[in-house]
């Protein structure tokens, strides 16, 4: 009975700390079901899509440059023995002015001997001449009909004829050297670079100066491929394309106008892009002239796309998506094509009539969480 008196005690506490236990769970109150409720759909800016056709611009930039430029050179040798006022550099000058002239002594000379050399040439062939006749007459004399080609003198007779006539041919490239003295301007133009000065002797094919045409400039402007594709460029012979260009200064305060009317004939390989060559007629004129090596941007006028939606760039999802909202407030993503960015304003097409567009994102994007649009109207959107 010993062992029972040391676990009744025991016993007696843990059957009263159950009853304890079980008397408290059954006194404590049940919870009350909750009914699930589903959280606000987060309100968003949003804007209604209103496609219309639009005709896109393109814009880049170059440096003005001349249509033609040579280097101005000597075509005989000779000591300068005088230099035009206006062969300077920056000088303007008309089509065949002179520029330089050369000694010209040395040339009257050989124009001299030349002379002399066509009055020796025309006596030989007088002599020869008269002694054909007379050899014809002996010959006849003698009573045959046919005569030896040889003994009628003919071939001295070809070779005097032929010797006034290089005696003349030296007379002209004498001239003509003599002419050459005198360097004259090939076209209306300016002076980039005087490269000889008075006093200097020129050998036959010296660089003289740098010139170039003022009757026309030109700008290279470089187009990547996506630029291209929104373009009608002049790439093949059978186009006869002339795209409207507007020139203007960094500032905008002054523009001019030209045409893109020829490319580059490839694809720079190490850009990948391909250059529009924009010409602008008599550049000089006006109050404010398209001076060679501006800088200037370009404004070049594109195709003609329908359903274009402005939209602001932060409106694009993943670059080539937008958020669209159904009419059941279901969010979706919508692929668009992207035409072009225009400062903080994308061009894109993809987009129907009425398409209620996210211009904000939510927390997080989901597709077909629900969504609250707040549409703003137009006055409110920074759309250029």
């Amino acid at each position: 009975m010993v062992w029972l008196k040391k676990i009744l005690p025991p016993l007696i506490i843990l059957v009263a700390a159950i009853l304890v236990v079980s008397g408290l769970s059954f006194l404590r109150p049940k919870p009350e079901p909750q009914v699930f409720t589903e959280p606000a759909a987060p309100k968003v800016r949003a804007m209604i899509a209103e496609p219309k056709p639009q005709q896109i611009m393109v814009y880049t930039q170059g440096t003005v440059r001349p249509k033609r430029e040579i280097e101005l050179a000597s075509q005989v040798s000779g000591q300068i023995e005088y230099v035009s006022d206006i062969f300077v550099d920056g000088g303007f000058f008309k089509q065949g002015d002179e520029l330089l002239k050369l000694d010209a002594r040395d040339y009257k000379i050989e124009v001299i001997r030349a002379k002399s050399r066509i009055a020796e040439a025309e006596q030989l062939l007088a002599t020869e001449q008269g002694r054909a006749f007379q050899a014809k007459r002996e010959w006849r004399d003698l009573g045959n009909k046919a005569g030896n080609a040889l003994f009628l003198r003919q071939p001295q007779l070809k070779a005097a004829e032929a010797a006034v006539e290089a005696a003349k041919a030296d007379l002209d490239q004498a001239k003509l050297n003599l002419e050459r003295t005198s360097i004259k301007a090939p076209f209306d133009g300016r002076v980039r670079e005087v490269k000889v000065n008075l006093g200097q002797y020129l050998t036959t094919g010296k660089n003289v100066a740098q010139i170039f045409a003022i009757d026309a400039v030109e700008v290279r402007l470089p187009l990547t491929p996506s630029q291209s594709e929104l373009l009608e460029l002049p790439l093949t012979p059978d186009q006869a394309i002339h795209l409207p260009v507007v020139l203007s200064t960094k500032m905008g305060e002054h523009r001019w106008k030209g045409n893109i009317s020829r490319t580059d004939a490839s694809i720079d390989p190490r850009s990948r892009v391909i250059y529009g060559i924009v010409e602008v007629p008599k550049p000089l004129d006006g109050d404010h002239p398209l001076m060679v090596g501006l800088f200037v941007n370009a404004e070049i006028l594109g195709k003609q796309f329908e359903h274009v939606v402005a939209i602001p760039r932060m409106a694009l999802y993943e670059k080539e998506n937008v958020l669209v909202v159904t009419e059941g407030q279901e969010l979706t993503i919508q692929p668009v094509s992207v035409l072009q960015y225009r400062g903080g304003i994308a061009y894109v097409t993809g987009i129907q009539t009425g398409d209620v567009i996210l211009l904000d994102r939510p927390g997080y994007v989901v597709d077909g969480m629900k969504i609250e649009p707040v549409v703003e109207t137009s006055d409110h959107l920074v759309v250029q």
